[in-house]
């Protein structure tokens, strides 16, 4: 139930939905070095007025080899269709066009060397493919990357290392986006239960300005980094990150995002859950930023042996420009029932 699932600038119209999700995962190991994983989801939503009924869906297949103690390789293909709602923070794209179903396509695949006991050298590189059905103000959007990363652990709790990574993306019957950027990254655990990460750098832009119609390169500060607090039957993570992504409105966006997911087990029976997402970025000819917000807040309670009960409360909101915020609550309760090896 929803006061406005797609977050429009419309009078608001409470509605209810039913929705029936199927979520196969199959786990094969070919031999001893080889592991494929696949899991996928599929859902058929209909809402009870004004929004119809909509197919969201998700597949995620990955294929890991380990040659030897030295070498692994690994590959991966990915498909999602999502709906505002339930994929919001995920990209600024979702600020623009709140009734746009976002599809993307994703293929990648990595390498990685470890010479010897410390250190790992890593290769990798991926295409992906963004679509937005319907949309006048997003458009398809094809985009590439590829990166080298060095990785030494100095000690048992810190690795440290450098990595580059070049991106570009293209709007279809558009310009190309680019940016390179160099980072150092670092990983620790500082305790039995805290652990965290950096990566610190520069990024060099390439990109058309909207206004001037000229070419510009622009050199900037990226990184991105996260804290884990993680005892038995409790999980709390801070992250934020300050880096370019792949958009349907320009190519590539440079977006500042922060979050928190906590879990906390209550009893042999019961997980209470809650996650707060922000997400921000300044938009080409649009001096205000544009920004989506999530909180949600759950309860997982297992009534059976297989059998799971599942309420749900979240806050949305989106601003796409200064005066024209958008938000909406929804509530939700769900019934799972899950294979024996969950």
């Amino acid at each position: 139930m929803s006061d406005n699932p797609f977050l429009t600038t419309e009078k608001k119209k409470a509605t209810g939905a039913v929705e029936l999700v199927a979520r196969p995962r199959v786990e094969w190991q070919i031999d001893p070095r080889t592991d494929v994983d696949f899991t996928g989801e599929v859902g058929l939503r209909q809402y009870s007025r004004r929004y119809g009924n909509f197919v969201t869906g998700r597949s995620d297949l990955q294929i890991r080899h380990r040659r030897n103690e030295y070498l692994t390789v690994a590959g991966r293909a990915s498909y999602r269709r999502d709906l505002v709602s339930d994929a919001l923070t995920d990209s600024i794209d979702f600020a623009i066009d709140p009734r746009s179903i976002r599809e993307s396509v994703e293929g990648r695949g990595s390498v990685a060397w470890s010479p010897n006991a410390t250190t790992t050298i890593t290769g990798e590189g991926g295409w992906q493919r963004l679509r937005y059905p319907d949309s006048d103000l997003l458009e398809t959007t094809k985009a590439y990357d590829f990166g080298v990363g060095v990785n030494k652990r100095l000690s048992e709790k810190l690795t440290v290392g450098v990595q580059g990574n070049h991106t570009s993306s293209r709007i279809v019957n558009g310009d190309n986006t680019s940016v390179n950027s160099l980072n150092l990254t670092a990983t620790r655990r500082f305790a039995t239960f805290w652990y965290g990460g950096a990566q610190v750098g520069v990024e060099w832009t390439r990109l058309r300005d909207p206004v001037t119609l000229s070419r510009e390169s622009r050199a900037r500060f990226n990184g991105s980094a996260n804290l884990c607090y993680e005892p038995d039957g409790t999980s709390v993570c801070l992250r934020s990150a300050l880096q370019s992504e792949v958009s349907g409105l320009g190519g590539l966006q440079r977006e500042f995002s922060v979050g928190t997911a906590i879990r906390h087990r209550i009893s042999e029976f019961g997980t209470i859950r809650s996650e707060v997402d922000y997400r921000r970025a300044r938009l080409p000819g649009d001096g205000t930023p544009a920004r989506v917000f999530r909180s949600a807040v759950g309860y997982e309670h297992r009534i059976g042996r297989n059998l799971y009960l599942t309420p749900n409360l979240a806050y949305l909101q989106r601003n796409r420009r200064a005066n024209e915020k958008a938000d909406a609550f929804v509530f939700s309760i769900g019934l799972s029932l899950r294979g024996a090896g969950e």
